[in-house]
């Protein structure tokens, strides 16, 4: 199931309309002193450790509701934001900016090529979890979780992470942004044994 490209659309020019009204009404400085607008760069040879490698790089930093752009300082340079506030322009990226920018997607939904977008460029992308999980969008299927690998996705209504490793008990190491108070980091998680999860991958990958 595919959302609409409309409503896609829709919700990303909603969200730059929002972000752009309230652009004064910061509550950090790290987005307007660090971040930028940069061209990503189209690649055609993209690599699932290529991808966890760049994942990697937003260890331990920071968490933004509706946030994408981060350094690698592993620490959160904007520390306590209010939570779910797009506006607060604190460092780190949400659970599904966070994937659309380590998946490496493109901003037209109906485009399933790759983008290199730099760690401080600041962009979400026009996916929520949610519709990551109904595999919203060209690059994005659902798939089974039992034969989900590294660089694939657990996602529910409100929450998607990128697996790292498969532990041979059957859980998975997860790298994701998880929260204000949690920031971006690995643990192990039993995504793939609950419910609320569904498998999710991304196309295209060449190795």
């Amino acid at each position: 199931m595919m959302t609409p490209p409309r409503l896609a659309a829709g919700f990303a020019l909603a969200f730059v309309l929002a972000f752009a009204g309230t652009a004064t009404a910061y509550h950090t400085r790290f987005v307007a002193d660090n971040c930028n607008y940069a061209v990503p760069t189209s690649t055609s040879y993209i690599t699932r450790d290529g991808s966890a490698a760049v994942a990697l790089r937003a260890r331990h930093e920071g968490y933004q509701w509706a946030g994408g752009c981060w350094n690698d300082n592993d620490r959160d340079d904007a520390p306590s934001d209010p939570h779910e506030d797009p506006y607060t322009g604190g460092e780190g990226g949400d659970c599904s900016g966070f994937t659309f920018k380590v998946w490496r997607e493109a901003l037209d939904t109906g485009d399933a090529g790759f983008r290199q977008w730099g760690l401080l460029r600041f962009v979400h992308g026009p996916y929520t979890a949610s519709a990551f999980r109904a595999g919203a969008g060209a690059p994005n299927v659902t798939a089974p979780k039992w034969g989900l690998v590294k660089m694939d996705a657990f996602a529910s209504d409100g929450h998607i992470g990128l697996i790292y490793a498969v532990n041979p008990d059957g859980s998975d190491q997860i790298i994701e942004a998880k929260g204000e108070a949690y920031g971006t980091n690995i643990w192990t998680r039993t995504y793939r044994g609950s419910s609320s999860y569904s498998g999710v991958r991304r196309i295209g990958w060449s190795s």
